[in-house]
């Protein structure tokens, strides 16, 4: 039976399903945990959109930890002033980050807690070579990716991919074009984790650095073809 949720709390599963989608994450990091988006940059994007006040926001996170939905951290531990008579064991989440569980993974997949808008997060990524923005934006199913070029053509992607190196002092060859041609064709089919390896073999020792421009890119089309 699918949970009843809010539309502030749609939201804020919609925005954490979007970045476990664009970074293809795996069911086993949602069992384990990991680090998702900061919760002030997940704030600005759910209430950018003016129907979600800061308040909202506030009640529908506690609820969606309560709910184990999502999971919060850093994790740090209680710390004891030396001499005191009370003593705390155990340790409280920073919240300074939140991520699904698994729980909260299927319950984002639901159809009944599809929300209205899905707010992407703004990612300003300083990388050498020079500065990108990664923002997206979304109003219901119409979702628009925004960096040097706006574009919904595989052609026009990967033209921006191979920008993106260029700008990295990468020279890309014929055959890395093509790989990186491949790469896009495996994320239009939903193929994420294949999608991924092949980035990574073209970008080399670069992939560090460049893949929080360039995945989101390449990760929008592996959502749209699972339906997200």
């Amino acid at each position: 039976m699918a949970a009843h949720l809010d539309e502030a709390e749609k939201q804020i599963l919609g925005a954490l399903l979007a970045d476990f989608s664009d970074r293809a994450l795996t069911a086993d990091q949602l069992g384990s945990g990991y680090e998702g988006p900061q919760v002030s940059d997940l704030t600005a994007a759910i209430c950018a959109g003016g129907d979600i006040t800061q308040v909202d926001f506030d009640v529908a996170f506690s609820d969606l930890e309560k709910k184990k939905l999502i999971k919060t951290g850093p994790y740090a531990l209680y710390e004891n002033k030396p001499g005191s008579g009370v003593i705390f064991i155990g340790g409280y989440s920073k919240r300074e980050y939140a991520g699904l569980t698994q729980l909260g993974y299927k319950t984002a997949r639901q159809t009944p807690n599809r929300p209205s808008r899905v707010p992407r997060i703004v990612n300003n990524v300083n990388i050498s070579g020079g500065h990108f923005s990664n923002l997206q934006l979304a109003a219901g199913n119409s979702v628009t990716q925004k960096m040097e070029s706006t574009s919904g053509v595989d052609s026009d992607i990967l033209t921006t991919l191979v920008s993106i190196l260029e700008k990295q002092g990468q020279v890309v060859s014929l055959d890395q074009r093509k790989d990186l041609a491949s790469a896009l064709e495996e994320a239009s089919e939903g193929n994420g984790k294949q999608a991924k390896s092949m980035l990574e073999k073209v970008c080399g020792p670069a992939w560090e650095s460049v893949q929080p421009v360039m995945w989101p890119i390449v990760g929008e089309l592996v959502k749209k073809s699972l339906g997200l």
